[in-house]
């Protein structure tokens, strides 16, 4: 009987610990995000006042996407009490020192309240003392983002109000950088980095993609830095922005970098048609006045509305200059005439295409003259400025590799060239799409419930090395005489 006793009570001794760990996890105090102080017209009145406000005035445009109507709210400790819900005049909100005006009456989907209301409504007592009072931008539907607070601090004695007479916050400014600088391959992760000034300004940072707040791309400032790592993306161009959010907005002001445009290029690759609208295979013969038909892809895209960067063509030999080619909004080039030169040599030879600006480099190897023996030549297709196949099978056939290894027994580590031996013939130096693989080129919230996290663990720990002493020692609740069981 009593071990069945002692068994049920240390269950519920582990349950009342559970609980506490899960409240003390889950539970916390409730803050308004600030981004920027509101300037309120007028700027003191009666609690009774309804509406307290005629108009208010936004130091910044509401984020895209949050636009739509606007609530007002006065922080309480139980949370935010609305003062005004889903106001929608002059909306949108955008631009810079938005004026938004609080109608005398409210409308169909407009709710108004006094200050004093605000404080009956949540169920707390108003007292004298000072209370931020929260403007916050929304969708349509009425979804917000904490990137879209704005607020200003109110002074209540008595019966009255007035805002807090306090010196304005320090400016900042965020500068945002990008690593890699330029460009950044699909499916390969890259950096945001923000850089706040002052240095010593104190608060986070939150990342933003267009409109859209990058995944756990809020983090807080350390000596006036904060970054967060993107993972791949799909090929693209983005935009980012970082916004500086400050811990004390009476100190420090907030802040929003400027838009930096982010190309995410597809993997790099090359097509060769001959004027039969044949693919060409690897070092195709090719003679004086051959026209061939190329296509590519991996250049930067279009961009700021800019067209896609320039590429330069070039024989290897430079026996006749060849006009350059624009990459289009995917950063590709697609059907690209080109006409081999009736002057060009006997001999091995390299079309070779390289970005203007990003130094991006595929060549298409061929040959002239049917006596011609490329099966030695270094020379391969696709991106020679990529790290190869990294797959560590390359050329197995043990008939020597194309790159210039004489021992006769294959690469075995992957080709060097591009995408490595797709035909399983000697002397193949890369695939016939060019390389898909650009290598060295993509070169490279929660502190407060982490806190309770471990202290709930720490406890659960802690009851149960008690209840293992109280019932090692035999103390736990014994009922009657006679000895332990």
């Amino acid at each position: 009987m009593r071990r069945r006793m002692h068994a049920a009570l240390l269950s519920v001794l582990a349950l009342v610990l559970g609980s506490s760990a899960l409240v003390l996890t889950t539970a916390g105090p409730a803050g308004a995000d600030d981004s920027g102080t509101v300037t309120l017209t007028p700027g003191s009145g009666s609690v009774d006042d309804n509406p307290p406000l005629t108009q208010l005035t936004l130091p910044d445009g509401c984020p895209t996407g949050y636009q739509d109507q606007i609530e007002i709210g006065v922080a309480l400790p139980g949370g935010t009490s609305d003062i005004v819900y889903g106001l929608t005049d002059g909306a949108p909100y955008s631009g810079t020192d938005v004026d938004v005006t609080v109608p005398a009456d409210p409308g169909p989907t407009t709710y108004i309240n006094s200050i004093a209301d605000a404080f009956g409504n949540s169920g707390a007592t108003m007292t004298d003392g000072t209370y931020p009072l929260n403007v916050i931008c929304e969708s349509s539907t009425g979804a917000s983002t904490s990137a879209s607070t704005f607020s200003a601090l109110i002074d209540i004695t008595g019966h009255d109000w007035a805002v807090k007479q306090v010196a304005p916050p320090a400016t900042t400014s965020v500068a945002l950088a990008i690593t890699p600088a330029s460009f950044s391959l699909t499916d390969q992760p890259f950096t945001l980095k923000a850089t706040v000034t002052p240095s010593d300004a104190v608060g986070s940072v939150q990342f933003f993609s267009g409109p859209t707040p990058v995944e756990g791309g809020t983090q807080a400032l350390s000596n006036g830095t904060a970054s967060v790592t993107v993972p791949g993306v799909a090929a693209s161009v983005y935009s980012y922005t970082a916004v500086f959010k400050p811990t004390d907005p009476t100190t420090y002001a907030s802040s929003t970098s400027p838009v930096v445009s982010y190309n995410v290029l597809a993997e790099s690759g090359i097509t060769v048609l001959d004027k039969d609208n044949n693919t060409l295979e690897e070092t195709p013969l090719l003679k004086g006045g051959d026209k061939i038909t190329v296509s590519l892809t991996g250049f930067l895209n279009a961009r700021d509305g800019n067209p896609g960067e320039t590429v330069h063509l070039k024989l290897d030999d430079g026996s006749s200059p060849l006009p350059d080619a624009t990459a289009d909004a995917q950063g590709a080039i697609t059907n690209l005439a080109v006409t081999i030169p009736t002057s060009i040599a006997d001999g091995c030879h390299t079309l070779d295409l390289t970005g203007a600006t990003s130094a991006i480099k595929q060549s298409f190897p061929f040959k002239t003259g049917a006596d011609t023996d490329c099966s030695g030549d270094s020379g391969g297709s696709g991106d020679t400025s990529g790290s190869g196949d990294t797959s560590g099978t390359g050329d197995t056939s043990g008939t020597g590799d194309s790159s210039g290894d004489t021992a006769g027994t294959g690469d075995s580590s992957g080709a060097t060239s591009g995408t490595g031996d797709t035909s399983g013939t000697a002397g193949d130096s890369g695939g016939t799409s060019g390389g898909s693989n650009l290598g060295p080129l993509a070169a490279t919230g929660a502190g407060g419930a982490l806190t309770y996290s471990v202290l709930s663990v720490l406890m659960v720990a802690a009851g149960g090395f008690l209840v293992y002493r109280v019932r090692r020692d035999g103390k736990l609740l014994t009922f009657g005489s006679g000895p332990r069981d």
